[in-house]
């Protein structure tokens, strides 16, 4: 019985076997049958005449495809201006007021890089005699001059352009190396190229200040000083060279090269009217912040947003102060101020010794804008928290400018003007907790939308936005989590009160209850909530609590 169920078995593989091969060929046969029909003369199913047809219809196809291309482009080329955009004057953005890039730009000569995402402004000079500068490897003197004389180049081309030319430019010039050498820097300032633009120079823009000293100048005024009132008393005197001539008051730019119409030839290049500017007698040892200006009544001035302005910072150091001992170097400005710390409201300077040591600020911005404003706990308001700093720093050195000896002892308490804020009830505390974890929460997913987070954090809100479209019961938990590692940037797991108070400090105005809440959430009174602490306090698991203490960390 045994031997027949295998002989059984056997001829049924045999038979599956043979099936398998009959099958196998079939295929190969009628595969080989479609490349190549050898009763009907076809290959892949055409014969000679078929593609022929194909063949010749495609070809005509692509032809009047390939034509109806050709005449569109041709369409719209030449509907296009060769020597400028389609949009200029009005009809462009460029010249609107609300536009970052409107007219009036301004830029300057050397910078000693000009990389995406490295551009620099600072220009750091030697002021000793030349041998002395070439032993120097902090000079960037050579840097400068070879900027400077790159950018010159385009104006030895004489082809059909208006030759721009000044006469008298005292130092700046190549032979006497731009003035770098013997610590007279001298900086080429250019308004920036915009198709159809000219300067409107007889009426007044009220938003140019300075604009009075500047008076009786017929074409475009150009003018330099120091950003801030003690950058102006470092700044020593300045000349400016011009195709009018020299002064000392304001350079000039001649409105007849305006406006810039672009150029067919582009071997042709445009040469720009720049004025030279000449720092006479910079302070040594101090970082000096410049800022040069136009002046027009449709260049539009913008501080913050840089508009109608270049800014650049200048730095003279004599060369003696530099010198290499066993391969060492003495670190110039920055390197001497990074290891001082000063308090707010002061800022690093280096005295006639050539030594870092802290100053108070001599101004500190006027931001027009009450959310910048600072409230103390002596319910005194400060145009700006560094307004206040300053006015403790006058008051710690006995400076006559301190006006409120309190300010030593007294703190910020938020943002904003002093107003009367209101008691937190104890229903308004049981119930805080829940409106934080959904605002920490919407805030979290906005972030993220603007792409502003980490990359560390982005797992988090793929996380919790799936919670929230499951409508989780937690799906804040993360926000919650990501809001104490933004905290806590000593990564001890404990937020103190100095990492807070720029978060409370920030949210007082809105949300009363936020230091009561905090200090509730301090449970054994440290002055410092714990992850645990706060997991608690913002109703997070036991889990959710021991990944904190890891992920924080990370």
């Amino acid at each position: 019985m045994h031997l027949k169920t295998k002989s059984k078995q056997r001829r049924s593989i045999h038979k599956w076997y043979e099936g398998f091969q009959l099958t196998i060929s079939r295929h190969i046969h009628t595969l080989g049958n479609f490349i190549y029909n050898q009763e009907h003369h076809e290959i892949f199913g055409r014969d000679g005449k078929r593609w022929s047809k194909l063949a010749a219809f495609y070809f005509c196809f692509y032809v009047v495809l390939g034509g109806f291309f050709c005449l569109y482009l041709s369409i719209f080329m030449s509907l296009l201006p060769l020597n400028q955009p389609r949009y200029i004057g009005k009809d462009s953005r460029l010249t609107s007021r609300n536009n970052p890039l409107s007219p009036g730009g301004l830029s300057f000569r050397p910078q000693a890089s000009i990389k995406l995402n490295d551009i620099q402004t600072l220009i750091s000079l030697s002021s000793n005699d030349e041998q002395n500068q070439k032993e120097s490897i902090h000079d960037n003197t050579q840097i400068y001059i070879k900027n400077l004389d790159e950018y010159l180049k385009v104006y030895n081309n004489t082809r059909s352009s208006k030759n721009f030319t000044i006469h008298d430019v005292g130092d700046c010039n190549s032979i006497k190396h731009y003035g770098y050498r013997n610590g007279k820097p001298c900086i080429l300032i250019k308004i920036n190229k915009l198709i159809g633009f000219i300067p409107e120079i007889d009426r007044t823009d009220t938003n140019n200040k300075h604009e009075s000293e500047c008076i009786g100048i017929s074409n475009v005024p150009v003018r330099c000083m120091g950003e801030y009132l003690f950058d102006q008393e470092m700044l020593g005197d300045i000349v400016y060279y011009s195709e009018s001539g020299s002064s000392n008051v304001c350079g000039s730019i001649d409105i007849k090269h305006f406006p810039y119409n672009g150029k067919e030839d582009r071997n042709d290049a445009y040469q720009t009217p720049y004025v030279w500017v000449q720092f006479k007698n910079i302070t040594p040892y101090v970082l000096i912040s410049v800022e040069c200006r136009i002046f027009a009544a449709n260049i539009f001035y913008d501080k913050v947003a840089q508009r109608g302005s270049a800014q650049s910072e200048t730095k003279d150091v004599p060369n003696e102060a530099v010198k290499v001992t066993d391969e060492q170097l003495i670190n110039d400005f920055e390197d001497r101020c990074a290891s001082t710390k000063c308090r707010d409201g002061e800022t690093c300077i280096l005295n006639k010794d050539g030594d870092a040591e802290c100053a108070c600020l001599t101004q500190c911005e006027d931001p027009k804008d009450e959310r910048l404003m600072v409230c103390t706990k002596a319910n005194h308001t400060y145009t700006t928290d560094c307004e206040f700093y300053q006015m403790q720093c006058w008051c710690r050195r006995n400076d006559e400018r301190c006006t409120r000896r309190e300010a030593l002892t007294d703190s910020i308490d938020y943002f904003g003007r002093c107003q009367h804020l209101g008691i937190c009830t104890e229903f308004e505390l049981e119930v805080f907790p829940k409106r934080m974890t959904t605002w920490l929460g919407e805030i979290l997913d906005a972030l993220f939308v603007r792409k502003d987070l980490d990359a560390k954090y982005e797992v988090l809100v793929s996380e919790a936005r799936k919670m929230k479209l499951s409508n989780t019961e937690k799906w804040w938990r993360n926000a919650v989590l990501w809001e104490f590692c933004e905290l806590d940037r000593t990564h001890d797991n404990s937020v103190n009160n100095e990492e807070l108070a720029r978060f409370v400090r920030s949210l007082k105005v809105l949300e009363h209850c936020i230091q009561p809440f905090l200090n509730h959430c301090d449970m054994d009174n440290d002055n410092k909530i714990s992850s645990d602490e706060w997991g608690t306090c913002l109703g997070l698991d036991k889990d959710d609590m021991v990944f904190l203490k890891t992920f924080c960390s990370h």
